[in-house]
């Protein structure tokens, strides 16, 4: 049998090497370490030395309780000063006692440190503590004692080292004292060569703390070439202070420049800055740069914030490449883009964050919100409502706020069913909730509902507030009760409950019904109950006067609302700007636009105001309001919907602009191509067509997926304005052919392009079509019919035509009269065209501007001006119109071509007279030209004269207003007369003195205009 000793070594053998080595390094361990141990001194000298380390400890042992209790400096200050001379002050709480002096002391800091040490040289005197001081004096942003206790060390015998040197630069840094940093880092450079990367991070550390952007992108860049990792968190919080600085692009476009390394941290950090600024473009910058996998896994949550927050189609683009990287979107983020599209009316991407978290997610009442969230904001209050059914199939039980946003969907809807329904599931009714059940009421004009309703609300224990109140009264207004209405005031009244809201809904009720008296004596009321009418109240007037037609009285309203101190908003501009589809005076417009500058009002604000101003430019064709305004759009912030855009491209399109119409509509393209198809599609074909670029139209329309009637007949409309009949008929044909229902638009569009040509059988092909189709001509149809036969010269049946429409009774305007005058003065049919004008007053057809122009300019080839002034004296009272600025024009150059010089001054100062300012320099220049060919040079002076305010007074209101008017003038035309006048040898008569004038006067003069007074006075000389 083995023995015990026989056993452990049989076990043990395999293990033999191990153990030896393990004895090795056991035994030199004890070897080198013996004096830590004490087995290599005598037990006399171990004695001697514990004595003054114990001695050491219980000194601060002390202290540094205190410490830990309480950090009250003073108190600290003299436990140490006590016990300092006995021992060297331990390393952990060398740091607090250098801290308590610069928060107590500072002042004696350096010398009573440098004391201290030089008592415990031994255990103090080394880079330790000198850089433990330097860093506690550092962070403390003491500049003046870090310097002292800086210059102090060497006295020590301590020389500095690359990491006091770190400290020493972080502190300056930390202070916002770059130039210190650039001092010592020099003096680093000199002694230890370069700056470490602990040196590098402290000074950017420091920098960022003072926001000192520029500075800490070149240590960061300064850090990389040095062959240093940048820390990820420097360079993001880097961009974090140049976004609150608002210089995010700036540093982005510089740091990238020069190659800086960007971590996925510091582009989140820029694309949420991005999405706060709406700033598209470098927010596809950064996307650009993270093409690797990697980078991009961490930044496509913010691309999505980005894009989701602008409503941009990329966010498809980024959220498929989330979902091919498999990369998994938690509820927060979802509930965080859904929010965004809310704001942004981004449907089609909520739908399909929507349709990925059923999917991968628990479906919560939260995200439901969102979804609804974002349909309310789209204004798509049936389908908010519709996921009622889609909620309660998913098991997910509505909390009282939803069921609250439910019933008010229901409402705006009118889902009356789901309302009550709903109201029927909500455990207790609230106040809002009846409300809501009220409001219902009331978009069925039933005031027995809601007075039950409002009845039942009293009856379960709530009280009414004074909205409750408001609510009911608003049902009673739009049903037209004001009976019950007044009631129910009276009611209010007698309980103290009785708002500016209250008499202002009141208000409305006369306001619906146009009764303009009852009104005004609810706002007496107003007054009468020591309350203040406020500008809802003024609107609700200013809107039933515009509504009426009675303009005037709308001014004086809106004067009295100045006069009260009431500042109109948005609203009241609209309604004013409304005026102006009824009356198309440059007086009013002007008026208009003057009340809207004095109003203080940023149009630019409203989306619905910006529209108003921009149909009313285009409409009244304002062109340099037009052009002022759009660019006061361009630099505004407003994020256009789409009315917007299609707005702001028509605006584009009558400035002739027909790039910055491409540009808007590829902007919304990008951003929501599903929306723009009904709306901004016409506006652009429209603008294509109206700027001769019919072409480029036709392509935009092919690529369209299903084009509806109106969009034919705008390219109808193109061929025609284009002379492409051929085209038109080809579209027309295919529309026949693919069965598509034309409308009598349509059907005059290609009418209209036949007719311009006088293709006189393709007119009756079309009509053989209109009749098999059972659609009706109208007078439209009719005109377009006595055009085609006009302008193939065939008067007798164009009268033919035109006998048919007076037979048909159909109804027909001045345009059918002025095809016929327009034709017949060209085939100088003088019969005809008196015939014509009998009719049109026998048949009390009023005649329009155009048929005056066509009057004049015929009178006038026949050198009949007084019956060319006798029309104008007549037509516009006949047809109860303005003489607009073309009519002006063409009277005043008959005279000219007529030798009337006086006359044509004369009308040019009608002109200016009846406010045509944007027509008053063209017409100017006609004028000024005219005279000058006719050699009418004293004339020509006077006109001049006049313009630049030289016959007025000095200082006189007259002559300001010329001065201000003659910067638009263009010198074109002086020039010529210059010229003229040169050739003629009449510059000493007639233009050395007047060039003389605008020296005076310091007008501004052409080089030309120099040059030929110089060769002038040459001649006169000679």
């Amino acid at each position: 049998m083995m023995s015990f000793f026989e056993i452990v070594s049989e076990q043990l053998a395999p293990l033999s090497l191990e153990l030896a080595f393990l004895s090795f390094f056991l035994l030199g361990f004890l070897i080198l370490r013996a004096d830590v141990l004490g087995l290599l001194h005598s037990p006399v000298k171990k004695a001697k030395t514990a004595a003054p380390l114990a001695s050491a400890e219980i000194t601060f042992r002390g202290l540094r309780k205190k410490l830990e209790e309480e950090n009250h400096a003073a108190s600290l200050f003299k436990d140490w000063r006590a016990a300092q001379a006995q021992g060297p002050t331990p390393k952990d709480l060398l740091k607090q006692i250098v801290q308590a002096f610069v928060e107590a002391e500072p002042g004696s800091l350096v010398e009573e440190l440098m004391q201290h040490i030089k008592l415990h040289p031994e255990a103090l005197a080394n880079t330790f503590s000198a850089t433990t001081a330097l860093d506690a004096v550092a962070r403390s942003g003491r500049i003046d004692i870090l310097t002292e206790l800086w210059e102090a060390i060497p006295q020590l015998g301590i020389q500095p080292t690359a990491c006091m040197y770190d400290v020493l630069l972080g502190g300056f840094a930390s202070a916002g004292k770059p130039d210190k940093v650039r001092e010592f880092e020099e003096q680093l450079v000199k002694e230890k060569g370069r700056l470490s990367a602990r040196g590098y991070s402290l000074v950017i550390k420091g920098f960022l703390k003072n926001g000192m952007c520029d500075k800490v992108l070149s240590k960061i860049l300064a850090m990389q070439k040095a062959g240093f990792d940048v820390p990820g968190f420097a360079v993001a919080q880097f961009f974090r202070n140049a976004c609150e600085a608002g210089r995010t692009e700036e540093m982005f476009h510089a740091a990238k420049a020069r190659n800086l390394d960007m971590s996925a941290e510091a582009l989140s950090v820029i694309l949420e800055d991005c999405a706060k600024s709406s700033n598209l473009k470098l927010a596809q910058e950064v996307e650009l740069m993270a093409e690797d996998g990697a980078l991009y896994r961490g930044i496509a949550e913010g691309l999505m914030k980005v894009y989701a927050t602008a409503g941009d189609q990329k966010a498809f683009k980024v959220f498929k490449r989330t979902q091919d990287m498999k990369l998994p979107l938690s509820e927060n983020l979802c509930m965080s883009l859904m929010a965004r599209c809310a704001e942004s009316q981004f449907v089609a991407f909520a739908e399909e964050i929507m349709a990925y978290a059923r999917s991968s997610l628990k479906m919560t009442v939260s995200l439901y919100s969102l979804q609804m969230k974002v349909y309310a904001h789209s204004g798509m209050y049936s389908q908010a409502c519709d996921l009622y059914d889609q909620i309660r199939a998913d098991g997910v039980e509505p909390d009282a706020m939803m069921y609250g946003c439910l019933m008010k969907f229901a409402v705006e809807c009118n889902r009356t069913d789901l309302l009550n329904e709903i109201s029927q599931k909500v455990p207790s009714l609230d106040i809002q909730h009846y409300m809501f059940l009220i409001r219902s009421a009331g978009q069925q004009f039933n005031v027995e509902r809601a007075l039950e309703l409002f009845q039942q609300l009293k009856d379960s224990g709530l009280k009414p507030d004074v909205a409750a109140y408001n609510c009911v009264l608003d049902v009673c207004v739009k049903a037209g009760n004001i009976r019950q209405a007044h009631l129910l005031v009276k009611e209010m009244r007698q309980l103290n409950m009785v708002d500016i809201i209250t008499y202002n809904t009141l208000l409305k009720g006369f306001c619906s019904k146009g009764d303009f008296s009852g009104a005004k004596k609810v706002l007496q009321e107003i007054q009468d109950a020591g309350m203040k009418p406020n500008d809802v109240s003024y609107n609700s007037l200013i809107n039933t006067a515009v509504s009426s037609g009675k303009f005037d009285q709308a001014w004086d309203i809106v004067s009295e609302m100045e006069k009260k101190g009431i500042d109109p908003d948005r609203y009241t501009i609209s309604i004013m700007l409304k005026s102006l589809k009824k009356v198309r005076s440059p007086k009013d417009t002007a008026r208009c636009f003057d009340f809207i500058e004095r109003s203080k009002i940023d149009v630019c604000s409203d989306g619905v105001l910006v529209n108003s101003v921009l149909e009313t430019c285009v409409r009244n064709k304002d062109n340099q309001r037009l052009e002022a305004f759009l660019q006061q759009f361009e630099k505004s912030d407003l994020r256009p919907s789409v009315p917007v855009f299609g707005s702001v491209i028509k605006g584009y399109s009558s400035l002739k602009r027909i790039d910055k119409c491409w540009e808007y509509w590829n902007e919304l393209q990008s951003q929501q191509p599903a929306k723009h198809s009904d709306i901004v599609t016409g506006c652009m074909l429209d603008a294509l067509v109206c700027n001769k670029e019919v072409d480029k139209a036709v392509e935009l329309f092919m690529g369209l997926k299903q084009p509806n009637m109106v969009l034919y007949s705008i390219l109808l409309k193109g061929f025609a304005n284009s002379n492409q009949p051929q085209r038109a008929m080809e579209f027309w044909r295919e529309m026949c052919s693919k069965g598509m229902k034309i409308n009598l638009v349509a059907y005059n569009s290609i009418l209209d392009a036949q007719a311009r040509v006088g293709n006189t059988d393709e007119i009756c092909e079309i009509l053989e079509h209109m009749a098999s189709t059972g659609t009706r001509p109208d007078g439209i149809t009719h005109s377009v019919i006595v055009k085609g036969h006009c302008v193939k010269g065939e008067l007798d049946k164009a009268f033919q035509a035109l006998k048919g429409i007076q037979q048909c009774n159909l109804d027909h305007d001045a345009v059918v009269y002025n095809t016929l005058l327009d034709a017949c003065s060209k085939h100088r049919r003088h019969d005809l065209m008196q015939q014509l004008l009998e009719g049109m007053e026998t048949k009390k057809v009023a005649p329009t501007n155009f048929t005056l122009g066509i009057l004049i300019k015929h009178y006038a080839r026949n050198r009949q001006l007084d019956k060319a002034f006798e029309a104008l004296e007549k037509l516009p009272k006949q047809g109860k119109f303005q003489i607009n600025e073309q009519v002006w024009m063409c009277l005043m150059c008959s005279c000219l071509n007529n030798g009337e010089p006086k006359k044509a001054i004369e009308i040019y100062e009608q002109l200016k007279a009846a406010q045509h300012d944007a027509a008053a320099g063209s017409a100017y220049e006609t004028l000024v030209s005219g005279l000058v060919r006719n050699n009418d040079f004293a004339y020509a002076i006077e006109v001049v004269e006049k313009a630049y305010g030289l016959r007025a007074e000095n200082g006189s209101r007259e002559q300001k207003l010329a001065l201000e008017t003659s910067k638009h003038l263009d010198l074109a035309c002086l020039e010529q007369l210059f010229a003229r006048l040169d050739s003629l040898s009449l510059h000493k008569e007639f233009g050395l003195p007047l060039l003389e004038q605008f020296r005076s006067a310091k007008l501004p003069v052409t080089n030309r205009i120099l040059a030929l007074a110089v060769s002038a006075s040459r001649s006169t000389r000679n």
